[in-house]
């Protein structure tokens, strides 16, 4: 089955290593590209924060580019992750105390709140855009959020011919990993509907939500796992 990969390099290529494993083709378009902000993590943690919560693989990437000296007052604090694959990245990091959420960020916040008290701030390794879930939950309960903007996604630059190259002929599905994601294929498919056989397509997302934010032709052509992990996520193919 001809597979596009729409995520960002490199978590693309290992996806697409995955995808040829299992006998598919891949075709590698990542939509969205991460610009690296070490400059927020610089300041070490306040000394009474009690945890460390991260959304997403790209911060532990940002996080490792700190000289080993900045890195250690992060690496001394117990890891909340979202889900699997970035615990994995927290553990090369060098986390040794990960604990590992649901695969989205009402999920984490739960986890942080079953098992972290109030009273400390949790140190939050983040980007831009994000949804919202995770800090509306922990900060309803009333938790304090040291918030560290490491990174931020923006659009890649794709001219007509070089999207045409990759969806022509179309693929047999398109994956899905985020919102964004979801909003810069409803720009392609505007750019170029006229040319390109989008009806071909299933588009199989992470979330529900990730759903919901593709165009409407596109949504009844739709799936996603039970859960928000990619290994579910894989087997809709």
């Amino acid at each position: 089955m001809r597979v596009l990969v729409t995520r960002p390099e490199p978590t693309s290529a290992r996806t697409a290593a995955e995808l040829k494993r299992r006998g598919h083709e891949p075709v590698l378009l990542p939509l969205m590209q991460a610009i690296q902000q070490p400059e927020a993590l610089m300041k070490a943690p306040e000394t009474e924060a009690s945890a460390l919560a991260v959304t997403s693989a790209e911060a532990m990437r940002v996080l490792e580019t700190l000289p080993q000296d900045r890195q250690a007052p992060y690496l001394a604090l117990p890891v909340f992750s979202v889900g699997r694959a970035t615990a994995r990245a927290a553990e090369a990091a060098g986390f040794a105390a990960i604990s590992i959420a649901d695969g989205d960020g009402s999920s984490l916040a739960k986890l942080l709140i079953s098992r972290m008290d109030a009273a400390a701030p949790i140190v939050y390794l983040t980007g831009t855009p994000r949804s919202s879930d995770f800090e509306a939950t922990l900060q309803k309960a009333g938790y304090a959020l040291d918030l560290r903007e490491c990174y931020r996604m923006i659009p890649t630059s794709l001219s007509d011919a070089a999207v045409a190259d990759r969806l022509d002929p179309m693929p047999d599905a398109i994956l899905v990993y985020s919102s964004e994601t979801a909003r810069r294929l409803a720009e392609l498919y505007a750019r170029t509907a006229q040319s390109l056989d989008w009806q071909r397509a299933r588009f199989l997302c992470l979330s529900d939500k990730i759903a919901c934010a593709l165009p409407a032709e596109f949504q009844p052509r739709s799936q996603w796992p039970m859960e928000p992990r990619e290994d579910l996520l894989l087997l809709l193919l």
